[in-house]
């Protein structure tokens, strides 16, 4: 299958605004300190709200009903052989809960991307489709085709730089008839914009924390482009938006 298939790109005009810390005042040092006016220590404050413990309390706490939904679409079984790539994978218990679920019998093969994501975001590292933070995936490389009972992609999905050519990957090494499983707490997108800009605080916080990394740099693939990526090589692709996080999933063709 051929397509011309180019993710799409969110600009600055999504966002709007300027950057609120350069409207700090006197009184804000009186309580903060000096150094609310020094950009490198706020870029650690800002990371530190952006990042530290983040990805693990949305997945164990916030959107604890998809990690179910997407555990229940994989339709893993006991003795199951699952592949598993995704950001902050142990904290979030994914591999322990597959684990339990595949029993003695079954394995789970863990790919962790999160440091990688991390390096590439902020060093605004572009990948070939011209998004930064985004990479190729090689994870699929050297593995036995069809030796894969589910495949999920967990909080990653944003830092591939080809979702075509890793569809194809990523199907490779599936079986037919089985599942394939992607899901992510999105940091871009219209529904998201959406969101940021319907409060004013809402939207004075975001500008706060992405003063140094711009809304662009942060990578992003709707789930209209991942059915599109996938094309006709799953059967009954879908998506699903449930607050902030986005999913896309479809069955391998089982063979005639």
């Amino acid at each position: 299958m051929e397509t011309n298939y180019q993710p799409k790109t969110y600009g600055e005009k999504n966002f709007g605004g300027k950057n609120p810390w350069d409207y700090l005042q006197d009184w804000d040092e009186e309580l903060l300190g000096p150094d609310v006016r020094d950009p490198q220590q706020r870029r650690i404050w800002e990371l530190a709200v952006r990042l530290a413990g983040g990805l693990p309390y949305i997945w164990q706490e916030l959107a604890r009903p998809i990690t179910e939904i997407a555990y229940g679409l994989l339709e893993v079984r006991s003795g199951d052989k699952v592949l598993l790539i995704g950001e902050g994978v142990v904290p979030a218990g994914w591999d322990r809960e597959l684990g339990e679920i595949v029993g003695p019998d079954g394995q789970v093969d863990v790919v962790e991307i999160i440091r990688d994501g991390r390096k590439a975001v902020h060093s605004k590292t572009p990948g070939r489709n011209g998004m930064t933070g985004c990479w190729r995936w090689d994870y699929a490389d050297g593995l036995e085709a069809e030796s894969y009972d589910c495949v999920a992609v967990l909080q990653s999905t944003q830092h591939a730089d080809d979702w075509e050519e890793t569809a194809g990957d990523l199907l490779r090494v599936l079986k037919p008839g089985r599942r394939i499983v992607l899901a992510e707490a999105v940091l871009n997108g219209p529904n998201f914009h959406n969101r940021v800009n319907s409060d004013v605080h809402f939207r004075q916080w975001f500008d706060k924390l992405y003063e140094q990394i711009r809304p662009t740099d942060i990578p992003y693939y709707s789930g209209e482009e991942l059915r599109e990526a996938f094309g006709d090589r799953v059967e009954s692709p879908q998506i699903l938006e449930w607050k902030g996080i986005e999913m896309f999933w479809g069955r391998k063709p089982a063979k005639d």
